[in-house]
């Protein structure tokens, strides 16, 4: 992605060669002249490259150009790698002065030869007289507009009948005051145009308002061009210039009057820019609706949605009916019944998605045979030539808006198995900065932070689906198989050889994969690797060459070291070795990986023993094993770890905290203490009530704890100002949970295990005699989600009243306060599944409140 990297190679040759004198390293001889020649080439490239990037797909002479670009772009990128390595090695080493005249020499020789590509390169562009970056780019987004048919809409009645009460409801001139602003929210393709369309040209609705108008708002927000489409649409010209008279114009027209007004594909969540037109219509009659269609809920807030209609995806059978309609025309009937049962398994890859059955149906209609139909089923679909632009127009549209970070980050998702569960952070963010697509927008800004806002932009737009969220984060998502099938044909021409790959994966989905004896001398530039789940019994020592290394990915293998070499990885930013179970060591030498951000070692269940190098690794953000043994000083390599944001540490006995310095960790969001079997106190552990905890903590685990009652600071005031999840599992001595009700920022709270714990009393949120006389206690003003799990011997949970002291009902009036909850699991209690299975009766109203109540006798 030359738009991207381009960029990116102009700011790094600078910071280079400034390395390079601020060491006082004559590396390379002449550097200067030569980086100032490069550059000046990039910069001229770089201001064609957006005409270049419109043109690529409409000719295959300049995609071939660009893609000959890029590869040179990869190749500078891997030079600025090795010379930087190379100023940072020891500069007083006699034994190693030829290496480094070597050095000097290869990395001169390569700047020279990519100046001369670049000369060519910049010759070759000459051919094509592209615009420089005045020009105007001609793509534009498919403008909508109120027209359809309504005989070719399948799978909407529902949607349908339910928007038009909706709208006519909202819109009585019955003590309705103000305009109503109801949001149809969607993904790309969903058919939320269409929906609006059928509502705009309903009898009923044509009769009830007076000014109906349908705007194609799309993105950029143009303030002036809706504005001048407003007024055109209700029949009044428009010859100003300014937005202020045109919004005039508009509450001069639609003043007094009842209107519809269809905002159809808004974009912006700059509430600003909607404010004008607010207040130009909010002088309408009574009833007034304006209905907005979008892809967010975030624009539907920014709009001031009165109220927000979901929709969902249709049938595979109402696919089925869309798609038959446009293949079948003017084909026999022989045909017709032949491909029926192709038919409806192509409709399945549809995934509910009309605009994707609408173009599988325009496919189809140019085949001929049972085979073409049988092709179309087992073809990767960017395969299919005439599929080309024409298959994803609903994808483009959104593509070609991204900027060059985000269209390299969605198309790099090619790289995952369809279907596949991707981790967010953990792995697909971590992969984005691993290539170099995710960039700070100032120095110091934490790339982790940038990934996610790149990854919901995207999944705002719609790339990515079942998105699963933990409070406002996304965890996990998978991609639409037609999603997917675009990504692979954006990068279907990318270079294949096996030596210039810089991602090299493998998943378990895809079956057994068998690793080349020689991989590591092979993969010169791979930035990603991943061999999780591959049975490995020992890693090589060639690792140690892929200099280039960014992501490390040997989860849930059987090796039971890793090699020294390891530790020649400088720019080595994550190493995942999770699930190594048989792991016993780290290497010695491991304060050579001196980026290194992310140690993902969590149920490396041997791995006891941490050396002592890691204390200089003071990039850490993430350590998810780390075992404090009693009699020891282990948690004193942690104390200059202060960018440490997620620490798990599995505690062996009395341990001492203060030397970790926790309390200074100012960045740890996440923390999780994980307690030996076989400790048992009687109150609170006293090492565990000193210790000064980090103080923005906001996820706490405890597995294990041996303590009757919780530790004191759990209830301080940054705690409770801070903490929204609170995990306690397996809790071998609690009988009671008091005054957890002050944890005024919990959003999830999870109780497992705890086989002591026989009554919830009313002081588990705060709920005293004397407080219920005298004053309103808001207890956990922002839980979400409640879980309670395997408490064998809970049977009472105490209730305002002295009444049901079994435990058969649920205490209502205590439920009734958390005004916050979302999500009640009853889970395998039978005397509640049989009380509230039925969802009737008195009982029953008491908790319908709550959005989603799930009762199951099993786990």
């Amino acid at each position: 992605m030359a738009e991207l990297f381009v960029p990116k190679i102009i700011d790094e040759l600078g910071d280079v060669v400034v390395k390079q004198l601020g060491e006082k390293i004559n590396l390379v001889m002449g550097v200067e002249k030569e980086v100032a020649n490069i550059k000046r080439k990039l910069e001229t490239i770089q201001n064609v490259l957006h005409d270049v990037e419109r043109r690529r797909l409409k000719d295959k002479s300049v995609g071939k150009w660009l893609e000959e670009l890029e590869d040179l772009t990869y190749e500078m990128d891997d030079v600025l790698d090795e010379w930087n390595i190379k100023i940072q090695k020891p500069k007083n080493e006699g034994t190693q002065q030829n290496a480094r005249l070597q050095a000097t020499f290869d990395i001169a020789l390569k700047i020279k030869s990519i100046n001369e590509k670049l000369e060519l390169t910049l010759k070759e562009a000459d051919q094509f007289k592209f615009i420089s970056i005045g020009g105007i780019p001609d793509s534009q987004r498919i403008m909508t507009t109120s027209i359809i048919d309504e005989s070719e809409v399948c799978g909407r009645e529902f949607d349908k009948d339910a928007l038009l009460d909706q709208v006519l409801s909202k819109s009585s001139s019955q003590g309705r005051k103000g305009v109503q602003v109801i949001s149809v929210v969607g993904a790309g393709g969903s058919g939320k145009t269409t929906l609006a369309q059928l509502l705009f040209n309903n009898d009923k609705v044509k009769v009830h308002f007076e000014l109906r108008n349908w705007i194609c708002v799309s993105d950029p927000f143009d303030q002036k061009r809706i504005a001048k489409a407003i007024l055109e649409n209700a029949g009044k010209s428009s010859q100003e210039s300014e937005l202020d008279p045109l919004i005039q114009r508009i509450k001069e027209t639609f003043s007094g009057k009842r209107f519809l007004l269809v905002l159809d594909d808004v974009w912006t969540e700059d509430d600003s820019k909607w404010k004008p037109f607010q207040y130009s219509l909010k002088d309408g009659a009574p009833g007034c609706v304006i209905l907005v269609t979008t892809r967010s809920h975030r624009v539907a807030t920014a709009v001031g949605s009165t109220a927000t209609h979901d929709l969902g995806m249709i049938s595979d059978s109402d696919c089925w009916l869309i798609m038959q309609r446009l293949a079948f025309a003017n084909k026999s009937g022989d045909l017709c019944k032949k491909v029926e049962s192709i038919g409806q398994k192509i409709a399945e890859k549809c995934k509910g998605l009309p605009l994707a059955a609408k173009t599988m149906g325009s496919l189809l209609r140019f085949k001929d045979t049972v085979q073409q139909w049988q092709n179309v089923l087992d073809s990767e679909i960017w395969q299919l030539k005439e599929a080309a632009v024409e298959l994803f127009p609903h994808l483009y549209l959104s593509y070609n808006e991204l900027s060059p970070e985000l269209k390299r980050c969605f198309s790099y998702c090619a790289v995952f198995p369809k279907d596949h569960v991707i981790y967010v952070e953990e792995e697909l963010i971590g992969m984005w900065i691993a290539q170099g697509y995710v960039l700070p927008r100032r120095r110091g800004e934490r790339l982790e932070l940038v990934g996610r806002e790149y990854f919901n932009n995207l999944a705002m737009r719609s790339f990515f689906q079942e998105l699963e969220k933990v409070g406002d984060e996304y965890k996990q998502c998978k991609m639409h198989d037609i999603v997917h099938d675009f990504a692979q044909f954006l990068t279907k021409n990318e270079f294949v050889d096996f030596g210039r790959l810089r991602s090299f994966l493998t998943f378990p989905e895809i079956g057994r994969v068998v690793v080349p004896q020689n991989l590591f001398s092979r993969l010169k530039c791979v930035r990603t690797l991943t061999l999780s789940r591959r049975g490995l019994a020992e890693i090589p020592a060639e690792i140690g060459r892929l200099i280039h290394l960014r992501h490390l990915g040997l989860s849930n293998n059987n090796f039971v070291a890793l090699p020294e070499a390891i530790c020649d990885l400088y720019y080595l930013e994550t190493l995942d070795i999770s699930c190594c179970r048989m792991l016993s060591c780290l290497p010695e030498r491991i304060e050579g990986l001196v980026h290194l951000r992310h140690l993902h070692n969590y149920v490396a269940l041997e791995l006891r023993q941490i050396p002592q190098g890691l204390r200089k690794l003071t990039s850490l953000c993430s350590l998810t094993w780390f075992v404090a043994r009693v009699n020891s000083d282990d948690l004193a390599i942690l104390k200059d770890l202060n960018r440490l944001e997620i620490l798990y540490i599995k505690i062996e006995g009395e341990v001492d905290f203060g030397s970790a310095k926790l309390g200074k960790k100012i960045n740890m969001r996440e923390m999780r203490l994980i307690f030996s079997d076989g400790t048992h106190f009687i109150e609170t552990p006293s090492y565990i009530e000193s210790m000064e905890p980090p103080p923005k903590l906001e996820r706490l685990v405890l597995y294990g704890y041996p303590g009757a009652q919780l530790p004191s600071w759990l209830m301080t005031k940054s705690h409770a100002n801070n903490l929204t999840r609170l995990f306690i599992d397996s809790p071998g001595n609690i009988s009671s949970l008091l005054a957890l009700w002050k944890l005024s920022s919990l959003e999830e709270l999870l109780l497992s295990g705890a086989e002591k714990l026989e009554c919830l009393g009313k002081e588990f949120l705060g709920v005293t005699k004397a407080l219920h006389e005298n004053t309103e206690v808001v207890a956990f003003p922002n839980l979400r989600k409640l879980h309670f799990n395997y408490l064998p011997n809970w049977t009472n949970w105490e209730d305002l009243s002295e009444d049901d002291e079994e435990l058969e009902v649920l205490p209502h009036r205590i439920l009734g306060r958390i005004s916050s909850l979302k999500t009640l699991d009853i889970r395998n209690c039978f005397k509640l599944s049989d009380h509230y299975s039925n969802k009737t009766g008195d009982d029953w109203i008491k908790i319908s409140h709550i959005p989603r109540v799930h009762i199951s006798d099993e786990y």
